[in-house]
């Protein structure tokens, strides 16, 4: 038997037609954001910003990352705000919202669990690697590359 400390503890996050894992540690709240204001010549996967805790966060789609329609914010959105990766004094933004219409799930993984999805192409600019956990499919969200691509826009 597996002992605590080989648990990863992570999220799921459930996006329209894929499931994201990042670790629990990395989402510092899921919010259902009250207000998102549009940002001028964003491309089309930056859905806007939300005021969260005194700070401006960038929420972002996934699904229009990869080219296919952004869902707009409604009532039903959830983000999950994110902690930038990059050190103190390169941040422009210290966090990043991803825009998500189902239900986080916080699960412990062992490694055995997940398992590198060689077959899975991975053409998703905002994933790291395609995995199965348990047999299901899901995306490594590279929370650097979300930054660059945010640094790239100049929003």
């Amino acid at each position: 038997m597996a002992t605590d400390s080989q648990f990863i503890k992570s999220i799921l996050l459930t996006l329209t037609n894929e499931l994201v894992v990042l670790p629990n540690a990395a989402v510092a709240e899921i919010i259902s954001p009250q207000d998102v204001s549009e940002v001028d010549n964003a491309p089309a996967w930056v859905l806007g910003k939300t005021r969260w805790r005194g700070t401006d966060v960038p929420v972002v789609s996934y699904e229009a990352a990869s080219g296919n329609n952004a869902e707009k914010i409604n009532i039903n959105t959830q983000v999950a705000v994110i902690y930038s990766v990059n050190s103190d004094e390169d941040r422009k933004y210290p966090f990043i919202g991803l825009a998500m219409h189902g239900v986080p799930h916080v699960s412990r993984f062992s490694r055995d669990q997940i398992k590198l999805d060689a077959e899975a192409a991975n053409h998703h600019p905002m994933v790291a690697q395609k995995v199965r956990i348990n047999g299901a499919a899901a995306g490594i969200l590279d929370i650097g590359a979300i930054e660059k691509m945010l640094d790239s826009a100049s929003i």
